[in-house]
């Protein structure tokens, strides 16, 4: 029970982007610009200035998104209530992921969950992990999961599997031919890097820290925020990258990229689910938290 068009525009007014807004939401970039443009054209007036690369909101933009988040609120606020007296898990659940948690982690719970609980419906945000903690803050979740440290205290976090990060090379790199890597060797490639906000930059930055390694010494050739993208950038030779192994089993599996052994230890880190408060505020959401945590995630290889 809520206008999606609300939810759209309150979604690029906070991504700032139609594509990234889509993306997020599982649309298409016309779609989300149709939406946008159906409520302007309702209201009679414009309430996004449109950018080449991103967006702002016009005065009455900014107006109309403060009065967007409270209806969506109290709309979740009434459904909530009314569930909770009836002790009915349904309705809808907010949820924010990275990339990777989404595309490699996320599918089969969703199954499993949804085919538990029918009656419930699911709008997944799929952003970097400073971004959906921002999200969170702002009230426009639920509940996100995401990977890397979590540095912000306002925020309450639970462990949930774990991941491990390989470095990956197409097959014609030189590195492929050494039997171990030592930090230094790195430093001969171009690095395809993942988005700046993301659990996985951080992860690579921190790296790079304890091993002492000039960041200025490092040739960054693109960054992207898509882990199968980097993938493919990867296999087409355009340089080496730091991925989770969660992301590369099919391409190991085709042998179509290698892993480079890097000297020390496994490089690991862990998947969180992340909420304002220990419990979050709807039955759906802490039923689905409670699912999520029971559920048991093994590494692909």
């Amino acid at each position: 029970m809520e206008d999606h068009r609300l939810k759209a525009f309150c979604l690029l007014a906070e991504m700032k982007s139609f594509s990234k807004a889509a993306e997020a939401k599982f649309i298409t970039q016309s779609a989300m610009s149709h939406l946008i443009k159906n409520l302007e054209d309702e209201l009679g007036v414009r309430l996004v200035n449109r950018h080449s690369r991103t967006i702002s909101l016009t005065p009455a933009g900014r107006v109309f998104y403060q009065h967007a988040k409270r209806i969506l609120a109290l709309y979740r606020e009434m459904e909530d209530d009314v569930y909770r007296i009836a002790r009915k898990v349904k309705g809808a659940l907010y949820l924010g992921a990275t990339p990777t948690v989404a595309t490699y982690l996320l599918p089969q719970v969703f199954y499993s969950f949804l085919k538990k609980y029918p009656e419930v419906t699911m709008e997944l945000t799929v952003a970097s992990t400073e971004k959906v903690i921002g999200l969170l803050e702002k009230g426009t979740i639920d509940l996100g999961v995401v990977e890397g440290n979590i540095k912000n205290t306002t925020v309450s976090s639970e462990e949930l599997a774990e991941d491990e990060i390989v470095v990956i090379a197409s097959d014609d790199n030189p590195l492929t031919e050494k039997d171990e890597i030592a930090p230094d060797d790195l430093l001969t490639q171009p690095f395809i890097m993942p988005e700046k906000g993301s659990g996985l930059r951080e992860f690579i930055e921190e790296f790079f820290e304890v091993n002492r390694i000039d960041p200025e010494k490092i040739r960054i050739s693109m960054t992207i925020d898509n882990p199968e993208l980097i993938i493919q950038m990867v296999q087409a030779g355009t340089g080496i990258s730091f991925v989770s192994k969660w992301a590369i089993f099919k391409a190991v599996k085709d042998d179509l990229i290698r892993i480079l052994p890097i000297k020390g230890k496994k490089l690991r880190r862990k998947f969180y689910t992340v909420s304002i408060e220990n419990e979050p505020s709807t039955l759906t959401a802490k039923t689905f938290k409670d699912f999520i945590k029971e559920y048991r995630f093994f590494m692909p290889f």
